[in-house]
Formats: structure tokens, C-alpha cells, sequence
């Protein structure tokens, strides 16, 4: 790989962000994911171009990672004057549901990894992944999950940089 980026998070835009590949591995300990459609921000220590720019296919590692939990995420309807019409609270995902999470990613969007607690040895983090609708253009909820995972150090690869992000209204 040519770019290599260690816990900088932080310097990532996750807003246009698929997922390809996700694998929650035992031994060694590693969450990997492939992404597609990352921005790299400008503050990026790989970035020279000072711009966002979209990098090529992304390969993260978070090493000596374990998943401490999941859950899916619940959702509140409102009507227009703003009255709470329906809730769904959000579920705690059993072991089993977390195990066979990974095989179904393939396709769906991240929308962000948040780094929850830092120290010298140790992170933690939420991964928010959302599925995407069955038609285009429905704005119903869809299915979301958010998975907390300790982990040592993030590590994203890739090859090489593809476009400058666009700026609305330019």
C-alpha cells in the first residue's frame, strides 16, 4: 500500500463511505473492513493535496480489537407539528446476532467510527453501519447498527487518490 494512516480517524470524512468487505476475526484479533468512497480531509498526513479528496479502495485494521457490543438502532416517528407519533427502542444484539452481523455488511453504508475513550494502550470506539433502502428515494428508516469495539491502534491503507470532493454549490 502506498498510504498508510495510524489512528487518525479524526482526519477521515465517513459521509459518502460503503463498506465491501467487514470481518470480525478471533486470531489474530482484528476488525478489517474494505471501504469504498472514503474523504480523506486535508489535515490527513497522507493528504499533500490539501483538499478532500475520495482515496481509492481503503483497507482498515483495527489490531488487537474485540467487540464488546452491539446494538440495533432504534428510531421515533414525528408528525409535522412535531408530536412523537411511534418509537422503536433500540435492541441489544446477542453474541450470535454479532458474530453473523459481518456476512451482511456487504454494500451498506458508514456513516462514521467514533473514538469513545482513548488512552496509551487501549481505544474504544462505535462503528454506525446503516443499510440502504430498497428504493432509492424512501426515506423510511432503515436498519442500523452501532458496534462498540476496544481496540489498539486503526490503520488505514490505500493506493492511491482519486478525485477532489465536489462542494455543493460551486
Amino acid at each position: 500500500m502506498k498510504f498508510k494512516s495510524v489512528n487518525e480517524l479524526q482526519n477521515f470524512s465517513f459521509r459518502d463511505c460503503t463498506i465491501t468487505r467487514f470481518e470480525i476475526l478471533k486470531d489474530p484479533a482484528l476488525v478489517r473492513m474494505e471501504l469504498e468512497a472514503l474523504i480523506v480531509e486535508p489535515r490527513n498526513s497522507q493528504n499533500t493535496h490539501f483538499t478532500q479528496s475520495y482515496a481509492g479502495t481503503v483497507y482498515l485494521r483495527m489490531t488487537e480489537a474485540s467487540v464488546l457490543s452491539g446494538v440495533k438502532v432504534g428510531y421515533r416517528f414525528y408528525s409535522a407539528d412535531g408530536k412523537l407519533l411511534s418509537e422503536t427502542p433500540d435492541v441489544p444484539m446477542t453474541e450470535e446476532e454479532i458474530a453473523a452481523l459481518p456476512a451482511s455488511l456487504e454494500g451498506t453504508f458508514l456513516p462514521g467510527i467514533e473514538i469513545t475513550e482513548e488512552n496509551n494502550d487501549a481505544r474504544t470506539g462505535v462503528i454506525t453501519v446503516e443499510y440502504p433502502p430498497e428504493e432509492q428515494y424512501d426515506t423510511l428508516p432503515t436498519q442500523s447498527y452501532e458496534l462498540t469495539v476496544r481496540f489498539r491502534d486503526v490503520i488505514l491503507e490505500w493506493d492511491f487518490f482519486m478525485n477532489k470532493v465536489e462542494t455543493p454549490g460551486m
